[in-house]
């Protein structure tokens, strides 16, 4: 039995001789929520357009709900699928209830007006929306948020199976973004709708999604779970931006955020690659040091980092070898020791500007150690020791003896790159 949805087969498209898709083939399965994703030009409101009818001529086919969309016209079209567009003027100055009520337009009779189902829906909608607080005002008088608004309630109310959403919250402020989402992911899992989405937030998207397509050049660079697709190295061939990926620690999904290092990356030929650095890690202390290093170019390593700590995520997506120990416990005897094993293979050991307990004081001592084994060690002592310090005056002893056999002191972490150059110079 066929489950999707949407079939797409061999799907391409051309302005004037100019590919816009390129032989695209997917299928977007019934009751998921989908994001479409990529870069401006990559082909996304196109493919909106073809699916929706609204460019009926293409190369290919494209099934709904396993129909040819060759075959439906359409007000079938409009019974199958709803589309939530980027921007919308309207010819007529309608009012508000009634703009919202075109939305009931498939299920009219050619001699019949709308009906108590058609009232109905359209007023469950306008609640959902919170529209019926300005339903009779005109809606070319709406500012451009309340305009997304009502044309999302008019989508509601044609009440398809399927609904395709091209940037549906590019106007609206922030609450309401979040709302608008809860509500279609909402439709998605208790009311069975299918939901594709065209979103430039690739933050808001992959919060909802269940799988993401990634699109590059009119052709799908790779579709899969949303854990399987957004990745630093696919954002970066398809968007040609650096980025961390890492895990939103109140929900566990995943997140992305900009590099914003890359005024490094212009130094990054002057730098020597085989020169080895350790950072030590810790509660997120690590990960800009980390960003920077391998925005640098050096071969970096971090430990002992616990797991589910900021510090081992970013070595992750960064593909920076690690120590990592069991998340909320001390570091062990065999971690240590092969923390102490990577800094004798390292050039560099950096020590961030860290809190020391029980916990990770062996930390500390894997830097003093760094000290004996002749490493030349940079501490960032952006904060006093004696603040850092929560085993008794233990850390602050251990520093100073660290710091009095020639480790160099930094307050920023920005001077690390001159120190390094002057290093290699050394």
């Amino acid at each position: 039995m066929n489950n999707a949805s949407i079939e797409v087969k061999n799907l391409s498209f051309s302005y004037n001789e100019l590919p816009v898709l390129k032989n695209l083939s997917f299928n977007i399965e019934k009751n998921s929520f989908v994001s479409i994703i990529g870069p401006n030009g990559a082909g996304k409101s196109t493919l909106v357009n073809l699916l929706s009818k609204v460019l009926p001529v293409f190369n290919g086919e494209i099934f709904i709900e396993g129909k040819s969309i060759r075959d439906l016209n359409n007000i079938e079209i409009a019974k199958k699928i709803a589309v939530v567009p980027q921007y919308v003027n309207l010819g007529f100055n309608f009012s508000v209830y009634e703009t919202i009520l075109m939305g009931r337009y498939p299920y009219l009779n050619r001699f019949k007006g709308e009906n108590h189902e058609d009232f109905k829906t359209v007023k469950e909608v306008m609640e959902l929306t919170k529209t019926d607080i300005f339903k009779d005002r005109k809606y070319n008088e709406l500012s451009g948020g309340e305009k997304q608004r009502v044309i999302i309630a008019q989508t509601l109310a044609q009440d398809s199976p399927i609904i395709i959403l091209d940037e549906p919250t590019s106007h609206l402020d922030i609450n309401f973004q979040i709302e608008f989402m809860e509500l279609f992911y909402s439709l998605f899992k208790k009311n069975g709708k299918t939901i594709l989405g065209i979103f430039h937030d690739i933050n808001l998207a992959i919060q909802y999604s269940e799988k993401v397509i990634l699109l590059k050049e009119g052709s799908i660079y790779c579709y899969g779970n949303v854990s399987e697709v957004i990745n630093r190295p696919n954002i970066m061939s398809v968007f040609k931006s650096d980025v961390y990926v890492g895990k939103n620690p109140f929900t566990g999904k995943l997140y992305i955020s900009p590099n914003f290092n890359l005024h490094f990356h212009h130094e990054k030929k002057e730098m020597k690659s085989e020169v080895k650095i350790h950072v030590i890690g810790g509660g997120g202390a690590a990960s800009p040091i980390l960003n920077m290093l391998h925005n640098l170019g050096y071969i970096t390593s971090t430990g002992v980092v616990n797991n589910l700590d900021t510090d081992l995520y970013t070595a992750e997506q960064l593909g920076i070898t690690f120590i990592n120990e069991a998340p909320f416990s001390p570091i062990s005897r065999e971690a240590h020791l092969r923390n102490l094993e990577l800094i004798k293979t390292s050039d560099v050991v950096i020590l961030p500007c860290l809190q020391f307990g029980n916990g990770n004081f062996l930390n500390l001592t894997a830097v003093a150690e760094s000290i004996h084994l002749g490493k030349k060690v940079i501490i960032i002592d952006s904060e006093s020791m004696d603040s850092r310090d929560h085993v008794e005056g233990r850390a602050v002893k251990l520093y100073l003896e660290i710091a009095a056999k020639g480790a160099i002191i930094l307050k920023n972490i920005e001077d690390i790159p001159q120190i390094l150059k002057n290093l290699h110079k050394g």
